[in-house]
C-alpha cells in the first residue's frame, strides 16, 4: 500500500516533532524554567507587549489557554500584565527582566537542540526548508 504525500508529509513532522521533544524539551524546562509553550510564546513578548488576545492569534492558540499559559508565567515571575495606555479596560503582557533572561537561556537551549537536526543542510537548504515549511503555515 502506498503512502500518500499528505500522510507522509504528517508522519514527517509527527517523528520529527517527537525527537525534538524528546531531546530537548525536559533541557528546556531545566536550563531556562520554561515549558515549550512558554518558550514560544515569549519569544513573542521579548519584542513587543500584547494583549492577551493578540498573542492569541499570534501563536494560533484558544484565548483561554493563552490566559492559562499567561498564568504560568506570571506565577514564575517571567510576566507582568499593566493596563493599557491608550484604554484602561484593556491588559497588555510584556516579558519581566527574569522572562527575558529565561528566553535567552532557552534560545541557547533551543539553538544547542536544534543544531544537530539541521547539521547536515547547507545554509541554502537551511533557508529553504524553513521557507517551505513556513508556506505550508495557514494563514491566519
Amino acid at each position: 500500500m502506498t503512502i500518500s504525500p499528505p500522510i507522509q508529509l504528517l508522519m514527517a513532522l509527527w517523528s520529527l516533532w517527537q525527537s525534538l521533544a524528546a531531546d530537548g524539551a525536559a533541557r528546556l524546562r531545566e536550563e531556562s524554567g520554561l515549558d515549550l509553550k512558554e518558550f514560544i510564546a515569549a519569544g513573542y513578548l521579548q519584542s513587543r507587549a500584547y494583549s492577551p488576545a493578540e498573542l492569541a492569534v499570534d501563536l494560533q492558540m484558544p484565548r483561554y489557554e493563552v490566559s492559562r499559559l499567561l498564568g504560568s508565567l506570571e506565577e514564575k515571575g517571567f510576566v507582568q500584565r499593566t493596563r493599557a495606555l491608550r484604554d484602561g479596560r484593556q491588559v497588555v503582557v510584556e516579558l519581566t527582566a527574569s522572562g527575558l533572561a529565561a528566553w535567552q537561556q532557552g534560545l541557547k537551549t533551543a539553538e544547542a537542540v536544534t543544531e544537530p537536526y539541521l547539521s547536515g543542510l547547507d545554509s541554502a537548504k537551511r533557508e529553504d526548508l524553513i521557507l517551505t515549511l513556513a508556506g505550508l503555515v495557514r494563514p491566519t
